[in-house]
């Protein structure tokens, strides 16, 4: 499915009503127009969301997924990155055997990210806007997947410092993110083929070197991975323009009393007794009996 401009062009206001709005400028347009709008300043075009397979895996056979944490019983503000480091090290020499693959993902102002880690080859790819940093997490370990159906090699362990993303994957549900049940599919696939794929969770920014590098590669500029997005990133993508749109009009509204009581456009702590919320905000608004006696 695609999110595409033609859907929003059959919704359009009908001609006459179109010329209405343009002949009085005073009167606002509906919201679904000024959506409209913003949406065809984002160019949604080239979005495609991705669906989510709710038939994957049958009730009898869930799959489970479960990682590793040497680093556990260790507080990170509190402990020396050397310490980190060191126990690293010993959690290597006991799974030597295994290949490891470090993943990461990166969000940051006008570029979203994703970098893998594998033996002597680093692979960075860079992202839709619209995804969140769990969602370039979570792409890192599913591309680190398909890096090991290449291979000829059988035992492999992933490195991540996203523990929701390991967290996402421990607790499979038929809504959760749709690239999280393509890995634990792609997962179950290899293990049928012989393969011995194990997780861990490292922490970020102690020293580690396979993960600063995936930390570098998530960063850098790197090739556009085209991909299916999920809805829940699409759509606060959306709401976030919305809100700044709303926030910057409402800026401009300086001598407007409204404005000098809730200068932004976000909710008020709701009380959880409806008749108190109701008179606080009364209060606030001046709307009370006693600034409106003179109406009696």
């Amino acid at each position: 499915m695609s999110v595409s401009m033609h859907p929003l062009n059959q919704l359009a206001l009908p001609i006459g009503l179109r010329r209405l709005y343009d002949s009085r400028p005073s009167h606002i347009l509906p919201f679904r127009e000024r959506v409209k709008m913003l949406l065809h300043d984002s160019d949604p075009t080239n979005v495609k969301i991705k669906s989510v397979d709710l038939f994957c895996f049958p009730p009898w056979d869930i799959p489970q997924f479960s990682f590793l944490n040497p680093f556990s019983c260790f507080d990170k503000s509190e402990t020396a990155p050397v310490v980190f480091q060191q126990l690293f090290l010993y959690h290597r020499s006991r799974y030597s055997s295994f290949i490891p693959i470090f993943t990461d993902g990166s969000k940051s102002d006008g570029h979203v990210g994703c970098g893998v880690v594998f033996s002597s080859d680093t692979w960075s790819y860079r992202l839709h806007n619209c995804c969140s940093v769990f969602t370039a997490e979570i792409v890192a370990i599913f591309c680190a997947i398909q890096k090991i159906s290449l291979s000829t090699q059988r035992e492999f362990i992933i490195y991540t410092d996203s523990m929701s993303a390991l967290e996402t994957l421990s607790h499979y549900h038929s809504r959760m993110h749709p690239t999280a049940i393509r890995i634990l599919f792609t997962l179950r696939l290899l293990q049928n083929g012989g393969y011995n794929i194990l997780f861990c969770w490292v922490p970020s920014h102690v020293g580690i070197t396979g993960n600063e590098t995936a930390d570098y590669a998530a960063k850098s500029s790197s090739p556009f991975l085209i991909l299916g997005l999920p809805y829940s990133d699409i759509k606060k993508h959306f709401s976030c323009r919305i809100f700044s749109s709303w926030q910057g009009t409402v800026d401009l509204q300086i001598h407007n009393k409204l404005h000098s009581i809730k200068p932004t456009v976000f909710l008020w702590p709701i009380l959880s007794i409806r008749e108190v919320d109701v008179k606080l905000t009364r209060l606030r608004i001046g709307h009370t009996r006693f600034t409106h006696r003179h109406l009696r």
